[in-house]
């Protein structure tokens, strides 16, 4: 695809770069794709580069006036569905061309990898700034030993972005500090890093960074109107809505959900997961048949009647979430969060209902939810407020304010000293 002239002559020329294939169900893809949206629809031009070929880009959600670039993997990493994309000189000569072809003027990262270290040297050799969203500052892994782990995550990442790796402590084990510390080499490098939450933010100025922006992740509304609940009726339905693995923690949630359902009784709490993962069979196995709906996978467009059909949303991650895309879509779509992480803030005072990690007391929690639906409708309504702090406006207004400050400070410090202008 390819989109010669923008509309609007004047409009910021922006390069957004992601290792990730878009078409995989998790948060940094859709919040990539969320903010595409908000700032084309802001004016800005903007062409995307990632692995998926361009049918996948666009059934994932990217917009026809956007113009996109696959960089394609020559393998995935299995388990994680990591696209694997390195440094080479042949990746970086693919990325001048696309940035110089489309006069781009600050490149976007959403990711940590090969195509992000090739598009943040292309960017220094044109003199273009980098602007790094960080989406997970949280990187962890139970796998042992953790030293072993560490320094094969740490060779992984030098091999594909040819970075010597950084050894900051950021984390109790060493393959969890080794995991973050990929991050980390990027935000280094980058001109502004963004954080979608304040707790984050607060971790990464804590390793060492000083200008990092605090900029909620968006979600343009699509299907029903966001409408909120004036009561609950029998039953209850819960919607959870992820990838199924150990981060994530469905499979307590399956646990807690499924003990609760037995507490009381048929008909009156019904589950619903999304998304796919290797957790997802055992989870299924726990639930058993009857209560719980497995849809799988589904189209980014579908979310909104998911949530529409739903009376409340469960995230019951703990630890690892920056700022979930599950939380912003929830909010647009006028449901309540019940969550378990206290670090969350952004969109949760008022439709956030916290409870507590242990699977026994979310379980506990459920059953008091559907004998005093009241919380549940009182969260819904409170989401009339808060979905202002996701709107792609506010996002788009946020994000270009940061592109234009960091464009002025390239520019500035390009102007020699007066005592060096040539007489």
């Amino acid at each position: 695809m390819h989109q010669p002239e923008p509309a609007n002559p004047t409009a910021r020329r922006i390069a957004v770069v992601c290792d990730y294939a878009l078409d995989y169900l998790g948060g940094a893809q859709t919040a990539l794709i969320e903010q595409v949206a908000a700032l084309t629809a802001a004016g800005a031009d903007v062409v995307v580069v990632a692995p998926s070929p361009g049918p996948a880009a666009a059934q994932a959600g990217l917009g026809e006036g956007v113009t996109y670039v696959q960089v394609p993997a020559r393998w995935v990493l299995p388990g994680l569905e990591l696209p694997v994309i390195r440094n080479s000189a042949r990746l970086r000569r693919r990325l001048a061309a696309v940035f110089t072809e489309h006069r781009t003027e600050v490149v976007q990262l959403h990711s940590e990898f090969g195509v992000a270290a090739g598009a943040t040297s292309v960017a220094r050799d044109l003199g273009l700034p980098v602007v790094h969203t960080v989406h997970t500052f949280f990187w962890q892994t139970s796998l042992r030993p953790q030293p072993l782990i560490a320094a094969l995550v740490r060779a992984f990442h030098r091999g594909i972005t040819g970075w010597r790796p950084i050894r900051a402590d950021l984390a109790d084990r060493a393959a969890d500090s080794a995991l973050r510390n990929m991050t980390l080499g990027v935000a280094r490098r980058a001109d502004q890093v963004v954080s979608p939450s304040a707790h984050q933010a607060e971790r990464l100025r804590a390793a060492g960074l000083d200008r990092v922006a605090v900029v909620p992740n968006t979600v343009t509304a699509s299907g029903p109107a966001a409408q909120a609940l004036d009561r609950v009726e029998d039953p209850m339905r819960i919607i959870w809505i992820g990838r199924c693995e150990p981060e994530k923690r469905i499979l307590p949630f399956v646990r807690a959900l499924a003990a609760a359902q037995r507490r009381l009784g048929p008909g009156r709490l019904h589950g619903v997961v999304v998304g796919d993962g290797s957790q997802l069979a055992e989870a299924s196995r726990i639930a058993g048949a009857g209560e719980t709906d497995f849809l799988g996978r589904q189209d980014h467009d579908r979310i909104p009647e998911l949530l529409a059909g739903a009376h409340l949303v469960a995230l019951t991650s703990y630890g690892f979430d920056n700022q979930p895309m599950t939380i912003v879509e929830a909010v647009t779509a006028g449901r309540g969060v019940l969550y378990c992480d206290p670090a969350l803030r952004e969109g949760l005072a008022g439709p956030g209902i916290q409870v507590p990690v242990d699977e026994a007391e979310i379980s506990a929690a459920l059953v008091d939810l559907v004998e005093h639906p009241g919380r549940v409708v009182a969260a819904s309504r409170a989401t009339e407020q808060a979905r202002a702090e996701f709107a792609p406006q506010t996002h788009a207004r946020r994000m270009l304010g940061l592109y234009d400050a960091a464009i002025g400070r390239i520019r500035a410090d390009r102007v020699p000293e007066p005592d060096a202008i040539p007489r």
